[in-house]
């Protein structure tokens, strides 16, 4: 756990610091880009083919209101899939640094030759 000695305002960054060298590896690319895939994009929950009954039932569980249902219907049918998630603003600044250390440790793990965390714990 980080202690901070010196003044510090009402200010929510931590530091870090990482060793990479310059050009990130087509495996590290797709590290990344699976990653904000999978956990910064929400998750699918309609696509074309869903029936009525499963974007009505999206409509109203979510309390999706009258336009925002006509947008999503529009999607669908120019073959876009319905993607959905939340970011609770209370826990932001965990799940924030959350992502940031998941995100560096899996690209230490992938390519340690490439990329090393050498300060990665953003919690104090």
């Amino acid at each position: 756990m980080k202690v901070r000695s010196d003044f510090v305002t009402n200010s929510s960054s931590s530091s870090f610091i990482l060793a990479r060298k310059d050009e990130l590896t087509e495996e590290q690319k797709q590290l990344i880009l699976d990653y904000v895939c999978n956990n910064l994009l929400g998750q699918k929950v309609l696509t074309p083919n869903s029936t009525e009954e499963q974007i009505a039932q999206f409509v109203e569980e979510e309390y999706i209101e009258d336009e925002r249902e006509r947008l999503i219907r529009k999607a669908l049918q120019e073959g876009k899939s319905i993607y959905y998630g939340c970011v609770s603003f209370e826990d932001c600044e965990y799940s924030y640094s959350d992502a940031f250390e998941t995100l560096w440790a899996n690209l230490e793990k992938c390519t340690p030759e490439n990329f090393t965390m050498i300060d990665g714990d953003l919690s104090y």
